[in-house]
């Protein structure tokens, strides 16, 4: 069979499916909805905590750990991971994914806010949801490997 003599031989047949086609295709691409980020929920949530100049071991002693371990008591933790600098540190809080995140960061905004009295005076903190509007490919990339990881375990 050639090719050609088949496309010759049904060429209106050919024109109309093409026609179709690109129809449903426009139709379709209206329909689409349009936003500059996915909408995802993430299942991480960030506590950034500043406690003014204070020496970076000290501030691990006296801060990071009173904070991982104020949030490692809260259900569905994965996994909690800490940055500590001088006066600053920072941790990123890994939920499941069915978690609901709302609930969560209330959760560790409670857990800060009940440790707050043994923490230095002058400690400020900001517990966020991380979302695709704060560096967006550094948290789909994380994103997609954390979903990765837990498919593999299941």
């Amino acid at each position: 069979m050639d090719i050609g003599k088949i496309m010759r031989n049904h060429t209106k047949s050919i024109i109309f499916l093409v026609a179709i086609l690109s129809i449903a295709g426009l139709f379709s691409a209206f329909k689409l909805p349009v936003a500059l980020f996915p909408n995802v929920a993430f299942p991480r949530i960030v506590v950034s905590a500043d406690a003014g100049d204070m020496p970076a071991d000290r501030m691990m002693i006296t801060v990071t750990r009173k904070l991982e371990e104020a949030v490692n008591s809260i259900a569905d933790v994965l996994t909690v991971r800490s940055t500590t600098s001088r006066g600053t540190t920072e941790l990123s809080i890994n939920f499941h994914w069915n978690t609901d995140m709302i609930k969560a960061e209330l959760l560790v905004n409670n857990a800060v806010n009940q440790i707050r009295s043994g923490l230095p005076a002058g400690f400020q903190f900001r517990v966020r949801r991380m979302n695709p509007t704060v560096y967006p490919i550094k948290c789909l990339s994380a994103a997609r490997r954390q979903y990765s990881q837990n498919r593999h375990r299941d």
